[in-house]
């Protein structure tokens, strides 16, 4: 009996009744709120709060300063999550692909040397750094590449090829030589 409740599907919830408590979470006055739910003003507001907390999108942006590759370490990267700036965090590209490791710092007393200075709880907002992390990174490597090209000199074959080709067009713009007989008599 009890394995036969635990396969019972969770009761739908209902579109309209979503959209009444979204109503009365966001829009409707405090009391209304508090009446409804049968819990008291201040309490409502803590509701109201910690919804509209959870509702609210959180900014993130990352930026990744790529170094030369050490092993799997690709580069270090700052985390700004809604005003909140961590340094440090270090990219990391894995067996299962690029990724944030948080950053740490020397503590003697543990079995590796380092502890977290800074850690990811919720595997949703990881997986999003995760993903931030790679586009930032692709973003920093093909800037570098751009100014690499940039300041690279032109290769001494495409810089004798541009300068036979001035050298046709300027050849192109003198005047012919005359070959009549009286310029070969002047000799």
């Amino acid at each position: 009996m009890a394995k036969a409740q635990a396969a019972a599907p969770a009761p739908a919830v209902d579109e309209a009744d979503l959209a009444e408590m979204n109503r009365l979470l966001f829009e409707a006055p405090i009391a209304e709120l508090a009446k409804n739910q049968g819990i008291s003003i201040d309490e409502a507001v803590a509701l109201r709060v910690e919804k509209s907390i959870e509702a609210a999108p959180l900014p993130i942006e990352v930026t990744v300063r790529p170094i030369e590759p050490q092993g799997s370490l690709k580069g270090f990267a700052t985390v700004n999550i809604g005003g909140v700036v961590i340094d440090d965090f270090k990219v990391v590209d894995g067996k299962n692909g690029m990724f944030l490791s948080p950053p740490s710092k020397e503590a003697p007393g543990t079995r590796s040397g380092y502890r977290s200075t800074a850690r990811v709880l919720d595997r949703g907002l990881q997986e999003r750094l995760d993903a931030l992390t790679r586009d930032a990174y692709a973003r920093a490597v093909e800037k570098l590449i751009a100014r690499v090209e940039a300041l690279r000199p032109t290769p001494i074959r495409e810089q004798m090829a541009q300068a036979a080709k001035e050298a046709g067009k300027h050849n192109a713009a003198r005047s012919a030589p005359i070959k009549e007989k009286e310029a070969r008599d002047d000799r």
